[in-house]
């Protein structure tokens, strides 16, 4: 009986050293699997971080590209415009070939002097420039003044909005 109770004495006290040391193993085990796991997570927000700027890279790229689309499509329908306007042999009646006129100069200064220099010349007449200084000359008759002044802001809100900084004003 005495050497059975050693037995016994002697089991118990291994079952609680190889609990204790299983223990101390599960909490090791507990402790590299919570690591990876962070690790995991650092290197999954890691790529999400990235793949979000790539995305954001992305829609800034085709914003840009879709805005020189747009810009390129609303020139050449000024074009378009332009080009039936001056093809028009003209009108008999002086008020309808006065709005053709008008439609003429406001089309070319959407469209700006640059790449048709002698049409610019030959139906707008005075540079950009000159239109500015002829808008505050007092001198100058004033319908022929606000006609300029029309013609100036026409040409700044095209180059607001080529600049992007008419998109940024609104």
């Amino acid at each position: 009986m005495i050497v059975a109770m050693g037995g016994v004495v002697v089991a118990l006290c291994v079952g609680i050293t190889d609990r204790k040391a299983a223990d101390a193993r599960a909490r090791e085990d507990r402790k590299r699997a919570d690591e990876r796991a962070r690790k995991d997570r650092l290197a999954t927000d890691a790529r999400a971080r990235r793949d979000r700027l790539a995305a954001d890279e992305r829609a800034d790229f085709d914003r840009r590209e879709a805005r020189l689309l747009a810009n390129h499509h609303f020139r050449l329908d000024m074009l378009v415009r332009l080009a039936r306007n001056v093809n028009d042999p003209g009108h008999s009646d002086k008020k309808i070939s006065s709005q053709l006129a008008a439609e003429r100069a406001a089309l070319l200064h959407v469209l700006g002097p640059t790449g048709m220099p002698l049409t610019w010349e030959t139906y707008v007449g005075p540079t950009v420039d000159e239109s500015r200084t002829i808008a505050t000359d007092e001198n100058v008759d004033k319908h022929k003044r606000c006609q300029q002044e029309v013609a100036v802001k026409i040409t700044d809100e095209i180059a607001a909005w080529e600049s992007g900084s008419a998109i940024r004003r609104t």
